[in-house]
């Protein structure tokens, strides 16, 4: 066995985790100490018959032989008994203490470490090693706990230097609490003013989303007042402080208005950009509102150019309509929206659902950058009722597994087919929200009513 370590600064360090012992050697060169590794306790037994350390840092679980087999090892040594001997522990359990006692172990250092007090531990068990030396006598002591016998025959000195390297390491645990605990409450403090910030955007983002939705309706003819040849009437409620639902109503004429509804897919922030995005291209493609087909296609057209920079697939469905009163009629184009009903309350007293052009599918908004929408027409008489409505009105589960779909919704809507539009709207509202198994609405809700007050009879078409 070479030379007396004394003087030497090296350090045995026995860990089968590679990146674990790269770690612990890095710590320690970094600080002057000579570092020598062994994989497990057979190698580093192998190793301690040629060369002394001054200490011994050892994992304790390891294949072929654990870190407590080895330390009892190295204290039943006569050249080695006097090696101090620290375990890496997670000291999960008290037994752990007790079978590092029963070892014979000098010191504790808890996993994961902390580099100054990994330090220390070591400069302690470097500094007590004489007074270790020196003291007399082992006094055998058998003890059980937890259903088992350990037999203890550490010396007086050296189990209060461990039970001490113990209580310094649960106080150690305890100021990292402490400080974990000041950390959390300070990151809760952060995140409540975060909140809070955030709480206020959404306000805000809230009142400019319902700014954007008409607050009062133009008059046909304007001025019209309550003699308008056309009256409007909408309902609109979100399941968050965002929704991705809008309507708009204008006025193309003195006898002419445009209605566009759409829904966005989704809820929140990103489908509320996006209803800011479609109320921007309603604007700027006004000068076309009259012709419904070239209408969606052109907003269409601009939302795919802007959409194709995103990672996220968005789409909206969209319809538009042209309501002429002086002609009798209303001119329609569809974008993957719910169709409309129109209610003929006069003689007839029916409910019918507005028809597309046969044979033709359109798409949603955003989609396909090409889409072409084409318009279709309808006559209107005096005394009918237009409804749009987006997707939440109808698709609603019941309490029974049972969805209120399109056929209960018409059926639902002819039952209150005299009614005023908005006394129509809020019993409509009130019976699905009874029929719904939560009580409420799952998805963004729209309604919007035109009233034809009067309405010039279209020509008849020649034969």
């Amino acid at each position: 066995m070479n030379g007396d370590p004394k003087d030497q600064r090296e350090i045995l360090i026995v860990e089968d985790s590679l990146t674990q012992a790269m770690k612990l050697q890095h710590i320690l060169e970094r600080h002057g100490y000579l570092v020598t590794g062994a994989r497990n306790g057979s190698e580093a037994l192998s190793s301690l018959k040629t060369r002394l350390p001054r200490v011994v840092i050892s994992d304790i679980n390891m294949p072929e032989m654990d870190g407590y087999e080895l330390c009892r090892r190295i204290k039943d040594g006569e050249q080695t008994r006097e090696l101090p001997v620290i375990l890496l522990t997670s000291l999960s359990d008290p037994k752990d203490i007790l079978k590092g006692l029963e070892c014979g172990a000098d010191n504790f250092i808890v996993k994961p470490y902390d580099e100054e007090f990994l330090l220390s531990r070591i400069q302690y068990v470097l500094a007590n090693q004489e007074l270790r030396k020196n003291s007399k006598g082992k006094e055998g002591t058998e003890i059980f706990f937890a259903g088992q016998k350990y037999h203890l025959t550490s010396e007086r000195i050296h189990s209060i230097d461990l039970l001490l390297s113990t209580y310094e390491t649960a106080v150690q645990k305890n100021i990292a609490l402490i400080k974990a605990k000041e950390t959390l409450e300070t990151q809760a403090e952060e995140l409540r003013e975060k909140n809070a910030e955030m709480a206020a955007d959404l306000d805000m983002a809230r009142e400019l989303q319902t700014a954007f939705l008409p607050t009062s309706y133009p008059g046909f003819p304007p001025g019209a007042g309550k003699e308008s040849a056309l009256r409007f009437c909408h309902r609109y409620q979100t399941t968050t402080e965002l929704g991705g639902d809008f309507f708009d109503v204008f006025a193309l004429s003195g006898t002419s208005a445009g209605i566009l509804i759409c829904d966005v897919m989704g809820h929140g922030v990103r489908a509320a950009l996006v209803t800011a995005i479609v109320r921007g291209l309603v604007e700027e493609v006004h000068s076309i509102a009259s012709e419904p087909g070239k209408f969606l296609t052109e907003i269409n057209r601009s939302l795919c150019a802007i959409l194709k920079q995103t990672q996220t697939p968005l789409f909206a469905s969209a319809f538009y309509m042209v309501v002429d009163v002086e002609r009798g009629h209303v001119r329609y184009a569809n974008a993957g929206h719910p169709t409309p009903f129109h209610l003929r309350r006069g003689t007839a007293g029916v409910v019918e659902t507005f028809t597309g052009v046969p044979g033709k599918t359109d798409t949603a908004l955003g989609i396909l950058e090409h889409s072409t929408y084409s318009a279709s027409q309808r006559e209107v008489e005096s005394g009918d009722l237009l409804i749009l409505f987006t997707d939440g009105i109808y698709e609603v589960e019941g309490a029974n597994g049972v969805y209120f779909d399109m056929t209960l919704l018409k059926e639902a809507v002819a039952r209150r087919m005299r009614q005023p539009c908005a006394e129509l709207f809020d019993g409509l509202l009130s019976e699905i929200k009874q029929f719904s198994k939560g009580g409420e609405f799952e998805d963004d809700v729209c309604l919007v009513g035109v009233e034809i007050a009067r309405a010039t009879k279209a020509p008849a078409k020649p034969a």
